[in-house]
């Protein structure tokens, strides 16, 4: 499972300060499994992004486990975007017009096919949001991004609140991003799975 928490630094500044090590999760598994014990550290997992000045770095990404469910849940920083290279500013700013931006130039090929991937799954993202962030756009492909912004102030507030609280992201579900399961505890025949879904307060950094 994968969640997304505010990170206020560059990647630059998330790599040279070992940011994932300050990374703490939910007191309760985010996957409602019931299980009164916390979460345990497992490790982190590399992943690519752009970094402020164009080039490519790699960053660790934290990872936890419930000994309850015995999923693992991985801890993204805000500044990244889903199983994306670029950064959630950069495309913000290419979806606001702001082409002169060397960030912008440098990945704008690739900010297209990120345009493209979201004007398809617009309709998506607008039946599972419904209301959630106000009246939806009469059109949702094109009115999409200006909706999300005017309810969530930016690209990066934008996705940490459809993954937290509607398990979508603005270019597809993922199996990451899947509603949780919740455990009911029977006495006779042991934790019976139902489908459902958490919602609570999002992970920080210290």
């Amino acid at each position: 499972m994968q969640r997304i928490f505010p990170c206020e630094l560059t990647p630059e500044e998330y790599v040279a300060t070992e940011a994932h090590r300050q990374v703490r999760p939910e007191l309760l598994c985010p996957l409602g499994c019931g299980c009164a014990g916390r979460l345990h550290g497992h490790g982190t997992y590399e992943r690519g992004i752009a970094a402020t000045i164009g080039k490519v770095v790699l960053i660790l990404v934290a990872r936890f486990h419930c000994v309850g469910c015995g999923r693992t849940i991985s801890y993204l920083p805000d500044f990244a975007l889903s199983y994306r290279l670029v950064q959630a500013r950069t495309f913000e700013a290419f979806l606001d017009g702001e082409r002169a931006r060397r960030d912008v130039q440098t990945w704008e090929t690739v900010l297209q096919t990120y345009r493209r991937r979201t004007l398809v799954n617009a309709a998506a993202v607008v039946r599972v949001v419904g209301c959630g962030f106000g009246r939806a756009p009469p059109v949702a492909a094109e009115g999409l991004w200006p909706w999300l912004k005017e309810a969530c102030g930016s690209m990066s507030s934008a996705t940490r609140r459809l993954v937290t609280d509607f398990r979508i992201t603005l270019f597809n579900r993922y199996q990451c991003h899947q509603p949780a399961r919740v455990w009911v505890k029977s006495p006779a025949f042991g934790p019976v799975v139902r489908a459902g879904e958490w919602r609570g307060s999002a992970p920080h950094t210290t």
